[in-house]
């Protein structure tokens, strides 16, 4: 376990000496409590083995970042460690090879990472700290083999997924797909810094709607802050949206009766806030595509849809892996412009 900018410096000059593809990252935040998310711990690992980085410890990471921004790295489920690497060194792996991707894409149903473990090697992974504090120190021995296993079997398995894919015919889709996943998760970022109470459920709501939102979120972050503790446990984002819709419809709202009296007392300023805004100060709902004048939609959407789901089950895939629901409507709205969304091969797939 690495604790110290010397072994740090040794690790990077052993991490910048493996090739290509065969290193592994896996990261652990203590998300699940605390009000601002920290990374607490990097799991890495080559042909080596494991080594684990203790970010805590170490005051300047520079070194991590720079052999990062260089590598090519197996993770898993990447969608979560990309933001915390963005928001922890402002920049991601040169490229991230996703070991969940590669399992959708052999038609895997069960792509999580103790499933795919125990499916190769017929090993069960420890589920005993998934949501283990990892920002407390010192760390118990089981919480260590826990963040050692998130590693250990993934360059195996990687060789296995890699060798189907190429034998399928779909390391290329692969490749792509990795690529969109990094892109989408600079997208993602991004906006969720500019305007992150747009959450879940947001896009169903009208103007007023979003200005109650957008305050009510600003109030539970507000009380996650002085309570240093995760937003979700103030309340849940489908409360503020069910909340959102009631103002929205001029229906009055209450605080929950579990609120201590501060808490409440803050709510309902939260809310007469809201009330005292001109509509001009409320954001605007995303514009939406109407297809309510196109009477053929709805048939060349079925038409797509017929399409998708048989060149699904020609390969044994889950029809969303080919294109999901959105991306057909996009096309069934406007064919050139829908088809220049999807990733080269499945646009090859949808008009062959």
């Amino acid at each position: 376990m690495i604790t110290d900018t010397q072994a740090l410096f040794e690790w990077k000059v052993r991490a910048m000496a493996q090739p290509a593809g065969r290193t592994v990252l896996d990261l652990e935040a203590d998300s699940m409590h605390r009000h601002r998310e920290k990374l607490c711990l990097i799991q890495y690992a080559d042909e080596q083995g494991v080594t684990i980085i203790d970010p805590l410890a170490i005051e300047d990471l520079r070194l991590f970042a720079v052999w990062m921004e260089q590598a090519d790295v197996w993770m898993h489920g990447a969608d979560y460690d990309m933001n915390l690497l963005q928001s922890a060194f402002g920049t991601l792996p040169h490229l991230i090879l996703d070991t969940q991707i590669a399992a959708r894409l052999l038609g895997f149903r069960q792509f999580g990472l103790a499933a795919l473990v125990e499916h190769f090697f017929d090993i069960t992974l420890s589920k005993k700290n998934q949501k283990a504090d990892w920002g407390l120190r010192p760390m118990t021995e089981s919480m260590k083999e826990y963040a050692q296993g998130d590693v250990k079997y993934m360059l195996s398995m990687a060789d296995i997924l890699v060798e189907r894919l190429k034998k399928a015919g779909r390391y290329d889709w692969f490749i792509e797909s990795c690529e969109l996943q990094m892109q989408k998760g600079r997208e993602r970022h991004l906006a969720a810094d500019s305007e992150p109470w747009r959450i879940k459920g947001s896009g169903n709501l009208e103007a007023r709607g979003l200005a109650a939102l957008r305050e009510l979120w600003n109030w539970r972050n507000d009380e996650a802050a002085l309570w240093d503790r995760p937003a979700f446990m103030v309340c849940g984002n489908d409360e503020l949206i069910r909340w959102s819709l009631a103002l929205q419809e001029f229906r009055t709202i209450h605080p929950p009766h579990h609120f201590h009296a501060h808490r409440a007392a803050r709510f309902r300023r939260a809310v007469e806030h809201f009330q005292l805004l001109d509509e001009e100060e409320y954001p605007q709902p995303p514009k939406r595509t109407r297809h309510e004048t196109d009477p053929e939609f709805e048939e060349r959407l079925e038409h797509w849809q017929k399409r998708r789901n048989t060149i699904a089950q020609t390969l044994d895939l889950e029809p969303c892996i080919i294109a999901t629901r959105s991306q057909l409507e996009s096309i069934a709205a406007d064919y050139e412009r829908g088809m220049s969304k999807l990733m080269n091969w499945q646009r090859n797939l949808l008009q062959h």
